[in-house]
């Protein structure tokens, strides 16, 4: 290892730019904290990337220290996953590692933590934080690994108790109960420095004072009156599913998961378990936890007499002094509330099963397996079965409409209307108790959004899917918008607008929407203030009413479950649903056209932001999806233009911490299409990156790729397909939108070979008729020299 001194120079803007991606004012409250965490520490003292001053100064000596005490043999770990001999990887890993210096594994230097002494507060601001977050503390020792069945057991019983904690604040959050959006309870060891016990709350900043003193009732509920076995029981049930779970998929996990399994317990320094080992464990040690113990351990470990109060808040007026918040923080936990009361739990999500629907068309595709039918309702339905991931499938429902439905006086309403499916309710059913019904489920539901599709997706163990397809059957006939969960959208929204206002990355991506849209077209544009505030409960729901009446809807089953049963189970519960059109790429299309300005277009905005850094956008307009070839041939050249500027904007210029070009399609609507870099940057060097991108995207189209550069992306490419091709995820994708995006199956195969044919000229051709000037986008970040708020 050379550690030239020209290079360490070299790379010491790049560590720089990578601080300034990560800067934020998120960041700057959280370097605050630890610093005041333990200042005695070298946590408090720096994070692991380091300050400034010293990347800026460290000199070659440094490195060289460095890297001879801690880069040696006995402190290296080897972590190899594939399919392949083991005596092979030994024989490798001992030619490449065995040279080594035999020299003892160096002690851990002490980080200095000191335990929690006594009541203290720690107040943070920023004038950039929108949403305000309240914390009591417990600091202690770091425990070390758990390498023996005592502390296993020790470790399973403090997470349960944390585990009920959050489960009560969730329910008071859904209930509308409580003051803040966010509570959460954790107990870890933090990098092997320090032990934390925490509860935290997030929410809007005016009600810090009422999340904090809600926050301590409901510790002090908890640690005084403890938990009941019936909340245990949904831990032990919970916990036992999810291994379950593990042991039946552990064969074909992928590969970048069990890396970071055993990644993660190297670092621990703890032995590494099969998940039939875990399982096993949890069956021996579960039934013998009784709320009684779980509710002394967490009395213990969040004890309140020692604790430290935190608090991070937008700077302004209210901001308390660290005395005023120890003393709101002592009252605060110093209550003596009731018991939680003990209420009946709902018994079943369905008291009747639908009757369902028949298949009236069925065709199977010979090249891909899958089968592709209509239902008598008119609901699309593919199936795929594909056992790379054992016990595992998932259904993808997708309903045709949304945001492209909207106007300018009910934009957002699609996205309000989806928090029934986010947090599920029915007429019947709170979300709690619906909740409470899944608890132990190894099926599961989700929703998501698109510009003109909402999503809702069942995955988990094949043989519990249909209780994950009760529960959608329910969100698709009779889902109910909460109150609370309206209202806490807004809220969470609203400071989400707020935040994006200061934080330059996010910035670009409202600014670069308002310039390539036109003016008084809003709905590819994000929500603003004004739209989510006059959203109503009663138009949420009726939107959503309408949209699972009326939307036409096509579902794709992929993984594990044969089609016989993939067949039953969309037939009995979604060949119920109401009759609908049936989808295709006509549907929706008189909504799709929209003008787009001619160019090119050219964007600079000043924003008030404390972050020294800009934000880079430098493209062109780009290929629609329908445009195969078109869009594959931008995917070649923006895999070279990648790896081009890694070496010229990053490495020679020094301009960024990462950069790459992405083409993405147009999909919602035609002729938006992006082919683009973005980055963040130093301010002062923004104008040069854009110049910079601008002049990479002008040589790529006057000379193309080189051979081997043209070669080596069709490597990578035939390698990410040859896996892709294999994972469920990606089927799951392609199918859940195929009718409906107007794909092909035989084209989809066909990608390999297709781009295989290209040839640098018709990679080099598609840039040059795409990046034309009246197509070209460039939109600049910057913050002001003196932001507003700091005046």
């Amino acid at each position: 290892l050379g550690l030239d001194t020209a290079e360490i120079d070299s790379e010491r803007q790049i560590i720089l730019e990578e601080k300034r991606a990560r800067s934020s004012a998120r960041q700057r409250v959280k370097d605050h904290v630890y610093e005041r965490l333990a200042p005695e520490s070298t946590l408090g003292r720096r994070l692991p990337i380091g300050v400034e001053e010293t990347i800026k100064s460290v000199g070659r000596p440094d490195f060289v220290d460095y890297y001879r005490r801690w880069y040696v043999p006995s402190n290296m770990t080897v972590i190899v996953v594939g399919d392949t001999d083991p005596a092979t990887v030994v024989d490798v890993i001992t030619r490449a590692f065995g040279g080594g210096p035999a020299v003892p594994r160096p002690a851990p230097r002490g980080v200095g933590v000191r335990p929690t002494a006594g009541p203290r507060a720690i107040v943070a601001t920023d004038p950039e934080l929108t949403r305000a977050e309240v914390s009591i503390v417990r600091l202690g020792p770091p425990r070390g690994p758990e390498t023996t069945v005592a502390g296993k057991r020790r470790r399973l019983v403090e997470f349960i108790g944390a585990w009920i904690f959050g489960r009560r604040m969730n329910a008071d959050i859904a209930g509308g109960r409580s003051s803040f959006l966010d509570a959460d309870a954790s107990v870890r060891d933090w990098a092997g420095a320090m032990r934390m016990a925490s509860v935290e709350a997030s929410g809007h900043p005016g009600a810090w004072r009422p999340m904090l003193a809600e926050l301590g009732t409901a510790l002090q509920r908890a640690r005084l009156h403890g938990f009941t076995e019936r909340e245990v029981q949904d831990a032990r049930a919970a916990l036992i599913a999810e291994a379950e779970e593990a042991v039946q998929r552990e064969t074909t996990r992928p590969a970048p998961e069990v890396l970071r399994q055993i990644n993660e317990a190297v670092t621990r320094r703890e032995p590494l378990m099969a998940a039939a080992q875990s399982l096993a464990l949890l069956r021996r040690l579960l039934p013998g936890i009784t709320a009684a113990e779980v509710s002394q351990a967490f009395a213990a470990t969040f004890e309140a007499r020692r604790a430290l109060f935190i608090v991070e808040l937008p700077a302004g007026d209210g901001v308390p002094a660290e005395a005023e918040l120890v003393a709101l923080g002592r009252a605060a936990v110093g209550v003596a509330p009731e018991k939680v009361a003990d209420v009946a739990r709902a018994t079943t999500l369905l008291a009747t099963l639908p009757r369902g629907g028949t298949v009236v068309e069925s065709r199977t595709h010979p090249g891909s397996g899958v089968t592709s039918m209509w239902l008598d309702n008119g609901v699309r339905v593919h199936h795929r079965f594909m056992d790379q991931r054992t016990h595992e499938a998932t259904i993808t429902i997708t309903l045709a409409g949304g945001p492209i439905q909207e106007t300018p006086a009910d934009r957002g309403v699609t996205e309000a209307a989806l928090r029934a499916w986010e947090r599920p309710a029915t007429s019947a059913l709170s979300s709690t108790e619906i909740r409470d019904l899944m608890t132990a489920a190894k099926a599961r539901t989700r929703s998501g959004l698109a510009g003109d599709a909402a999503t809702l997706t069942v995955s988990g163990d094949p043989a519990e899917l249909e209780r994950g397809l009760q529960l959608a059957y329910l969100l698709l006939t009779d889902p109910v918008i909460e109150p609370a969960a309206l209202e806490q959208w807004k809220d969470a929204e609203a400071h989400r607008i707020a935040a994006r206002k200061s934080q330059p990355m996010q910035a670009l991506v409202t600014a670069s929407a308002q310039a390539i849209y036109p003016k008084d077209e809003t709905r590819p544009k994000a929500l603003s203030a004004e739209q989510v505030r006059a959203i109503t409960l009663d138009a949420a729901q009726a939107w959503l009413r309408r949209l699972i009446v009326t939307a036409p809807i096509e579902v794709a089953v992929v993984g594990d479950v044969d089609r016989q049963a993939a067949t039953r189970l969309v037939t009995r519960y979604l060949g119920a649903l109401r009759a609908r059109p049936r989808i295709s790429e006509k549907t929706l299309a008189d909504l799709r056209a929209i003008t787009r300005p001619t160019g090119p277009i050219r964007v600079e905005e000043a924003i008030d932001a404390r972050t020294p850094q800009a934000a880079v956008f430098a493209g062109f307009f780009g290929a629609d999806l329908k445009d195969t070839r078109d869009l594959r041939l931008l995917n070649v050249a923006a895999r070279v233009l990648s790896t081009r500027m890694m070496k010229t904007i990053r490495e020679d210029k020094q301009l960024v911490y990462v950069i790459g070009a992405s083409s993405e399609p147009a999909v919602v609507y035609p002729g938006f299409g992006l082919f683009a870099a973005v980055a963040p940057t130093d301010p002062g060097k923004a104008s040069a990156l854009a110049a910079a991108v601008e002049d990479m995207y002008a040589a790529f189209a006057k000379d193309g790729p080189t051979d081997d550069e043209l070669a080596v992306a069709k490597k990578q490419t035939a390698n990410l397909l040859d896996e892709i091709l294999k994972t469920p995820d990606f089927w799951s994708r392609q199918l859940a939108t195929l009718d409906y995006r107007g794909s092909s199956l035989d084209d989809l195969l066909g990608a390999r070979a297709q781009y295989e044919r290209f040839t640098g000229e018709e990679v080099r051709d598609a840039v040059a008729r795409y990046d034309r000037p009246e197509a070209r986008v460039r939109v600049v970040i910057t913050p002001r020299p003196n932001p507003v708020r700091e005046r």
